[in-house]
């Protein structure tokens, strides 16, 4: 009984944080806005791979490792931060399109697959606030002498927990009556979610 309580308190600090806008958050509702619902899905299923990266070295011990030495910490921060900094400049400079006739599928042409779970991959498992999350939930999942069961069990239900709440916002987000809102001031949104992208890496960058 234990053991499902602890289990369904993670899951749902997990889905919590889903709802609490962050980069992740921002890059699904970017590529699902800008490229189409498949880029989004794509996404989600990167953002859930670098998931399970996360926790396999969580359990392994490595996230101690990474926030014990400030060299290292340091270099996966602001390799995170860089590549957040090009995603949203690239979002920024994005050209709007111009023709009204644009099927609503998507306003830009659309990565293949590998590249849209390419971005979603590294954008997560680039960022020392994902790390910091999976040691310290393993942590204590590990300290509380919880059965290796229960270990398996998150380590199997997160990342998928992570693709389904991605995949939930990439299918809102490509709906036809928000398509339609993003059709008529992409150049706007898409200079919004540049700028959410920027600051974001600005925000992450000096946070100590």
């Amino acid at each position: 009984m234990e053991s499902l309580v602890l289990i369904s308190t993670i899951l749902a600090v997990h889905v919590f944080a889903w709802f609490t806008p962050g980069p992740l958050f921002v890059l699904i509702i970017r590529n699902s806005l800008v490229y189409s619902r498949q880029s989004g899905i794509w996404t989600a299923v990167g953002i859930a791979i670098g998931n399970f990266i996360h926790i396999t070295y969580s359990v392994a011990g490595m996230a101690f490792i990474i926030s014990a030495s400030p060299v290292t910490f340091s270099v996966i921060k602001f390799l995170g931060v860089g590549y957040l900094a090009y995603l949203g400049i690239k979002t920024f400079l994005i050209k709007a399109e111009t023709q009204k006739g644009a099927p609503c599928s998507g306003a830009h042409k659309d990565f293949s697959p590998f590249q849209t779970a390419k971005i979603g991959f590294l954008a997560n498992i680039l960022s020392p606030k994902a790390s910091l999350f999976f040691a310290s939930i393993f942590a204590t999942v590990i300290a509380s002498g919880s059965p290796f069961w229960v270990v398996i069990f998150l380590w199997i239900a997160m990342p998928l927990n992570s693709f389904i709440m991605a995949s939930i916002l990439s299918i809102f987000f490509t709906q036809n009556k928000v398509r339609s809102f993003y059709a008529n001031y992409q150049h706007m949104v898409n200079q919004l979610l540049g700028v959410l992208l920027l600051a974001l890496a600005i925000m992450i960058a000096i946070h100590k």
